[in-house]
């Protein structure tokens, strides 16, 4: 992993406003759950959930990660230390909300120990320690037994994880830019998606497809979408660079347009019509004005930890029946964040610090040359 990429990006893009696009992302994914949960009804609520659904936060997640976890990769000098950062990133703070999912059941008056065999009970805390957090056991609490469904989406970024060194060997990525492979690869994905929404339409789809689409075979083009644009970002970067204002105006133009055309736009499985320019849009966000984000965040990242806790904080708010109003979404998205904050400062900050050849440090750049 030591040779330079064919196609470097230069430096000035690490300036940038990721951890504010994520944020969003995640208050996107937040109150989309909650409005649901809470019953939300009315005008404004049918509104903000219309207006938000535009913009979905998982796929913006996921071509945001194609670009940053390719340049990672890059920057990385082995394949140990690669792992060793992603899980540094992801498992410390999904083994405490593991901790913490099961004192929101004891609080919320679940025994659920003694709701499932001893088996399910270790199989499901084993897949929530590991990688594939979409399994839950009948707790039936929650309803429906989902206790974070939003963990869905964990294993599919850990996939992706996975798919970059070997992407970048099978591709020598190092070597040459690569991208006649690498769109090929994405139009045989986007067959796949496609494929995949026609299959999981037919009332007879196997549970083999439904498996599936909990995995990364209907995304990988989104994230393959995020690594093409890091690759290229020497040709790319005049489109894109200080041009956020053009791209969210042809994208609100799309939007205008989607309903007359007959286009389904939004949703975790956004058609490539209206991902590719939401793709545009979040990259060109992310390099405009880019000290936007550390202004406003002070170099801290919370999306991740409001990510993983909003939904126990959903479920714990409609168990205690605060439901239908607008102050239970405050109630449930302003704890959300104080969730968030203390998984940051004292789970996933203290851990990232350990990173090696990080592409930002987790502190402020004053402290952090200070430290190093």
């Amino acid at each position: 992993m030591q040779g330079q990429s064919a196609s470097k990006p230069t430096e000035g893009w690490q300036v940038n406003n990721f951890d504010l696009i994520r944020l969003l992302a995640a208050l996107q994914v937040a109150i989309i759950h909650a409005s649901g949960a809470l019953k939300l009804t009315g005008f404004l609520a049918h509104s903000l959930v219309g207006a938000l659904g535009r913009f979905p936060g998982v796929p913006i997640f996921f071509v945001t990660s194609g670009f940053l976890i390719s340049k990672s990769y890059e920057n990385c000098h082995s394949l140990r230390e690669y792992c060793r950062n992603r899980c540094l990133r992801i498992f410390p703070a999904l083994w405490v909300c593991l901790v913490v999912t099961v004192g929101v059941m004891l609080v919320a008056g679940v025994n659920a120990i003694g709701m499932i065999s001893t088996r399910n009970w270790l199989l499901w805390w084993a897949a929530q320690m590991t990688f594939p957090q979409y399994y839950t056991p009948e707790f039936q609490w929650p309803p429906g037994g989902l206790i974070n469904r939003s963990l869905w989406t964990i294993p599919v970024e850990l996939e992706f994880y996975a798919l970059v060194p070997a992407l970048y060997t099978l591709f020598k990525l190092h070597q040459r830019r690569g991208n006649i492979p690498l769109v090929l690869l994405l139009a045989a994905s986007v067959a796949l998606y496609l494929y995949l929404q026609h299959v999981l339409q037919l009332p007879s789809s196997a549970a083999f497809f439904r498996y599936l689409n909990v995995t990364v075979a209907p995304y990988l083009w989104m994230f393959l979408t995020g690594v093409l644009i890091q690759r290229n970002w020497n040709t790319l970067a005049p489109m894109l660079t200080e041009r956020a204002h053009r791209w969210l105006l042809g994208y609100l133009l799309l939007c205008l347009a989607a309903k007359p055309l007959g286009l389904s736009l939004g949703g975790n499985l956004s058609p490539p019509i209206a991902f590719f320019p939401l793709a545009g849009l979040v990259i060109s966000a992310a390099t405009s004005a880019p000290g936007l984000a550390d202004r406003l965040l002070r170099h801290q990242d919370i999306s991740y930890g409001l990510y993983i806790y909003h939904l126990l904080v959903v479920n714990l708010v409609v168990r205690f029946g605060v439901v239908g109003t607008v102050f239970s979404i405050v109630y449930a998205i302003g704890i959300s964040l104080l969730a968030a904050t203390a998984s940051w400062f004292l789970v996933e900050k203290p851990f990232l610090r350990h990173k090696h050849k990080a592409l930002r440090s987790p502190e402020p750049p004053l402290l952090a040359s200070v430290r190093t």
